[in-house]
């Protein structure tokens, strides 16, 4: 086995060309080999501009478990670094948000002995930022997968704002099928349940999709979440539960930090330069 391999694992954004930074590009571009995992036909035909040969990761099918979908990623992945060859593995989105067949592809690399970088791109979180208004240096973030919210009883504080990824896939441990009605609602259900111990009935909350194309609106579906469990969802879609109120300022603590109220809030930055 050679040790001359490389691997730069790359994010494209949610809108691809538009999202992607020039040093993805050209990671892609110098690669000797080029393995991605895109979500739509589009993004596939631009990564092949950039380098014809690129091939598509293997993606499974209808009930294949995820974790077999992403073990065969590594394993792909991981055969083209074992032959010396400079690896550019491209994801969707971040390759470091949502995306484990990424890290545990550089994980494996880098135990080999091989050298494995991780590059950032635009993910969908970035995108709820801008199109929702929502600094998460303001109030703070808490975000989650939505069934590891679930299985894992995850406390959250109704004053933070909560965002939880992958709603339409709690309970599906394989690719996700919007044909299976039954399943997605008993999911969304159950995740409503868990939050309404938390925050009032009547409260709305965003089920968001980032658009994949600059010239696309994204979603930005606005519902009680009483309402949750009735509302379609897709593999994409995610939750946003804006908080029921700001957390109250502690003047004790204010008054030992020395903070002065006439000067920039807590949670700005005054030293950007404009």
């Amino acid at each position: 086995m050679s040790t001359d391999g490389s691997l730069v694992v790359v994010g494209i954004g949610i809108q691809w060309a538009g999202q992607t930074t020039l040093a993805a590009q050209r990671a892609i571009q110098r690669a000797d080999r080029v393995l991605f995992a895109v979500a739509d036909a589009w993004a596939a035909r631009w990564v092949r501009s950039l380098n014809p040969a690129a091939e598509s990761l293997p993606y499974g099918e209808g009930k294949t478990p995820r974790r077999s979908i992403y073990a065969e990623m590594v394993k792909r992945i991981l055969g083209e670094v074992r032959k010396g060859l400079k690896v550019c593995a491209v994801f969707y989105g971040h390759p470091g948000v949502l995306a484990s067949a990424a890290h545990e592809a550089i994980r494996q690399a880098r135990d080999e002995g091989f050298s494995a970088r991780m590059l950032p791109g635009v993910s969908s979180i970035d995108c709820l930022f801008a199109d929702l208004g929502l600094d998460p240096g303001r109030d703070g973030l808490q975000l989650f997968d939505a069934t590891d919210f679930l299985i894992r009883g995850r406390e959250v504080d109704a004053r933070t704002p909560l965002v939880l990824c992958q709603i339409g896939g709690v309970g599906c441990a394989g690719v996700f099928d919007p044909s299976d009605a039954a399943r997605i609602r008993r999911g969304l259900g159950a995740l409503g349940e868990r939050l309404s111990r938390t925050y009032p009935a009547a409260h709305e909350v965003v089920i968001y999709e980032a658009a994949a194309h600059p010239l696309a609106s994204p979603r930005l579906d606005r519902v009680a979440l009483s309402a949750l469990s009735a509302a379609p969802v897709d593999d994409i879609s995610t939750l946003y539960v804006p908080p029921v109120a700001r957390a109250r300022v502690d003047p004790e603590v204010l008054e030992r930090v020395g903070w002065d109220g006439d000067e920039a809030a807590p949670g700005a930055n005054p030293t950007l330069v404009h």
